[in-house]
């Protein structure tokens, strides 16, 4: 009987209070990314399409770090993005985002 490996590990507890902070992670992973406005969104060039117009948001203030692209990509938290940026499930990108490896 053949069975596919399972992800059993669990990521600790205080993993959110271990994710970077958004103005970091975005700086380093947006292309194009402006100044916050005064609520904290930033504009920038969505990687996951050809954009040529800077309709990304991200947020880089509080823990979440939001993100939305405005041209139909989605939107969603830091750990969202860094999942779909890299191609990895939920725990994977956590554990990746805060050291943990995979």
């Amino acid at each position: 009987m053949n069975r596919r490996p399972t992800d059993t590990a669990r990521i600790p507890d205080n993993w959110r209070e271990r994710l970077p902070d958004p103005d970091v992670y975005y700086g380093q992973h947006v292309a194009k990314l402006g100044k916050p406005n005064g609520s904290g969104w930033a504009q920038g060039a969505c990687p996951f399409h050809d954009d040529h117009n800077k309709s990304l948001s991200v947020c880089l203030t509080g823990e979440r770090g939001g993100w939305r692209c405005f041209t139909s990509c989605g939107g969603g938290d830091l750990v969202g993005f860094h999942s779909r940026l890299r191609g990895l499930d939920f725990k994977a990108a956590v554990r990746d985002l805060i050291g943990g490896g995979r």
